[in-house]
C-alpha cells in the first residue's frame, strides 16, 4: 500500500536560519506491521547550512531504523538531523531521507513538520500549489536480455571503498584498482534492515534514485541495470555449519519472510518513478543447491519436507515477477555442488517445481559469490582417461562431470529446456572471483602420469577443495561484467562486489578460519584467507590480491 502526501512549508521571518521555505514529500510502503518511508526536503527558498526536520506520529507509530540523517524519536516526535554531507540545502536543492517503521493500529502520514525550529503546520503558501513531481517515464518493453544494451549500476560507497584503496596502495596496484571503480556490481538485501540500509549505508530506494541520476547524467539514452540479490529466505543455506538465518523453516517464518521481506521490495521496485530502470533481481543463492546436495542433512530434510524453501521462492518468484521492468533469476547453484548426476536431476526438479503456476522467471544464475573457473582451458573434458584412469576419479573433480561454469551452465540449461522451460531461457554467471590470474596460474597442461597430480597442476581453479567458498587464498577477479558472452549466456556479473569478506577469520563460521580442517579429511582444510574482518566488510589487503591475481588481467 502506498500512501503520499505533499506539503509546502513557509518558514516565518525571526528565526536564527536563514528563511529556507521548503516543499516536503513523505512517502511510505506499508506492509503487516511495518513500513518503509522516503521523505523528500526541497529547499524554495535560501540557503541553509544545517537542517533538522521534525514531525509526528499520530498513531504510535516508531522508527526501528533510518538513513541519510540522523534519527531519534521520543514519543510521538521524530527528529532528522542532517549528516554532514548533505548539511548545505542550496536554493531549489533537494535531499532525500528515510526510514522503516513499525505500526499497528494505523499508518497515516504526519500531519505537520517542521524545519530548522519553526512550526509550518502544513499551512498553505500563497501561492499556487506546488508543481506536481515529473512524470515517471513509461515503463520500457520487457526485454529478452536485461544486460543487452544497457549500463550497470556503479553503487557510489562501493566506489568509494574502491578509490580509496586505490590510493592508500599508489604504484601500478593501484592503478589497477581504479578500473574496478568503473565496473558495475551487486546490492546485496540479505535481512529485513537491509532493504534500509544495505551494509550500514544506503538503502534500496536510495540507490534506486541513484541510479535514476546515472541514467540521467551519462550522457546517453542506454537504460541503466540495477543487480539485486536477495537472500533472507527462513532457514537459508541449510547446509552451512553456522546459521545466519533471520526467519525460522515455519509457517510463520515463510509468513514473515513474506510480509517483512519480500513485500516491502517488491513494493519498492513497483513504484512508477523506477518504471524506466531495469532491475534483475537474483533470488537466493546457497538454498535449492544446498536443499538437493545435502539430503541427508537435518536442516536440509527440514527445509524439504517442511516445503518451507519452496513456498518462500514461489511467493519471491511471483511478487517480484509481476512488476514489469523487474527480472527474477532464480540461483542454481554451481558446478562443484550440483554437477554431479544424482544432485542436478534433483535440482531441475525442484526449481520446475518452484515455477510452476507462477508468472515465471526470467533466467538462472549460478556460482553466484563463488570461485569456480568460466572454462578450465586444460580440463576440458573430466572423462577423459588419462594413463587408464579417467580425469573425474581424481580427488580434486571428485566424479563431478562437470568442471567449470560453461560446462555446468550449458547442460542445465538443456536440461531445463528438456523439462519444459521456455528455449529462450537465459543464464547469468558470477565472474567477480573466478579469474584465478597471477603466477600460480598454469600456463599448460601437465605432463604427469598420475592423475591426481595431472589434474592438480592443470587446474586453473588454486582451491585445495572445490568445495571452499570462504576467503579463498589467491583468488583473482574474473571476467568483466559483459552482455551475451557466450550462447545462452545473457551475462558475466559481479553479484559479489570485489573485496567483501564472506566472513571473520575467527568468527563463528569455521569454513572461514584458515586453521580449519573438516571432517572429510585433513587434505582438506578450509583455504581461507588470514586476518578476514565480519561479513560483508570492505577488505582493502584482500582486495589488493584479487586485482593482482585478476585474469583477464586489469
Amino acid at each position: 500500500m502506498l500512501v503520499g502526501i505533499v506539503l509546502v512549508f513557509v518558514v516565518l521571518p525571526g528565526v536564527a536560519w536563514a528563511a529556507p521555505g521548503c516543499v516536503v514529500t513523505y512517502g511510505a510502503d506499508s506492509w503487516p506491521g511495518g513500513f518503509t518511508a522516503a521523505v523528500t526536503i526541497k529547499n524554495t527558498g535560501d540557503r541553509v547550512d544545517g537542517w533538522t526536520l521534525r514531525f509526528d506520529f499520530t498513531a504510535g507509530q516508531t522508527v526501528t531504523h533510518g538513513w541519510s540523517a540522523r534519527w531519534s524519536q521520543s514519543g510521538a516526535r521524530v527528529q532528522a538531523v542532517n549528516e554532514p554531507y548533505n548539511r548545505v540545502l542550496a536554493p531549489g536543492a533537494t535531499v532525500t531521507i528515510g526510514f522503516n517503521g513499525r505500526w499497528t493500529g494505523g499508518n497515516p502520514s504526519p500531519a505537520g513538520f517542521t524545519l530548522n525550529g519553526t512550526t509550518c503546520g502544513g499551512q498553505p503558501s500563497p501561492s499556487p500549489s506546488p508543481s506536481p513531481s515529473p512524470s515517471p517515464s513509461p515503463s520500457p518493453e520487457r526485454v529478452d536480455n536485461p544486460y543487452l544494451g544497457a549500463r550497470g549500476y556503479l553503487n557510489p560507497e562501493y566506489v568509494a571503498h574502491v578509490n580509496a584503496a586505490a590510493t592508500a596502495a599508489g604504484g601500478e596496484v593501484g592503478t589497477a584498482m581504479r578500473k574496478v571503480a568503473f565496473q558495475p556490481t551487486g546490492l546485496w538485501l540479505d535481512s529485513v534492515a537491509a532493504i534500509g540500509s544495505i551494509r550500514g549505508g544506503m538503502g534500496l530506494r536510495q540507490h534506486l534514485e541513484r541510479a535514476l541520476v546515472q541514467a540521467s547524467s551519462q550522457g546517453n539514452s542506454d537504460p541503466v541495470v540495477v543487480t539485486l540479490v536477495l537472500n533472507d529466505l527462513p532457514g537459508k543455506d541449510c547446509s552451512s555449519w553456522y546459521s545466519t538465518t533471520e526467519f525460522p523453516v515455519t509457517a510463520e517464518g515463510v509468513a514473515a519472510y513474506r510480509n517483512q521481506f519480500v513485500e516491502p521490495i517488491a513494493a519498492i521496485l513497483a513504484d512508477p518513478r523506477y518504471a524506466r530502470l531495469r532491475i534483475v533481481t537474483l533470488v537466493e543463492p546457497e538454498t535449492l543447491g544446498s536443499m538437493v546436495s545435502w539430503p541427508q542433512d537435518p536442516p536440509c530434510v527440514e527445509a524439504r519436507t517442511s516445503g518451507v524453501y519452496v513456498q518462500g521462492l514461489r511467493h519471491a518468484v511471483a511478487a517480484l515477477g509481476a512488476v514489469p521492468n523487474v527480472y527474477v533469476y532464480l540461483d542454481a547453484a554451481r558446478s562443484s555442488v550440483a554437477g554431479w548426476t544424482e544432485v542436478s536431476g534433483s535440482l531441475v526438479d525442484v526449481l520446475a517445481e518452484v515455477v510452476e503456476g507462477t508468472p515465471g522467471v526470467h533466467g538462472f544464475v549460478t556460482n553466484v559469490a563463488n570461485y569456480v573457473p568460466v572454462e578450465e582451458v586444460f580440463l576440458p573434458d573430466a572423462a577423459k582417461i588419462h594413463y587408464g584412469s579417467p580425469l573425474y576419479l581424481s580427488r580434486w573433480i571428485d566424479w563431478n562431470p562437470y568442471i567449470d561454469e560453461d560446462d555446468y551452465t550449458r547442460f542445465l540449461r538443456a536440461a531445463l529446456i528438456e523439462a519444459g522451460f521456455p528455449e529462450d531461457i537465459g543464464m547469468l554467471i558470477d565472474t567477480s572471483r573466478n579469474g584465478w590470474g597471477g603466477p600460480a596460474r598454469p600456463t599448460a597442461v601437465s605432463v604427469s602420469t598420475d592423475v591426481n597430480t595431472y589434474v592438480d597442476q592443470s587446474r586453473l581453479d588454486r582451491r585445495v577443495n572445490r568445495y571452499n567458498w570462504c576467503n579463498q587464498l589467491n583468488a583473482g577477479i574474473g571476467e568483466r561484467p559483459a552482455a551475451a558472452p557466450r550462447s545462452g549466456v545473457d551475462a558475466y556479473i559481479w553479484a559479489r562486489p570485489p573485496g567483501e569478506s564472506d566472513g571473520a577469520s575467527d568468527g563463528p563460521n569455521r569454513w572461514c578460519d584458515p586453521t580449519f580442517a573438516p571432517p572429510m579429511g585433513s587434505y582438506r582444510p578450509s583455504g581461507a584467507t588470514p586476518g578476514a574482518p565480519g561479513y560483508g566488510v570492505f577488505w582493502p589487503s584482500y582486495f589488493a590480491t584479487l586485482v593482482q591475481n585478476a585474469y583477464p588481467p586489469l
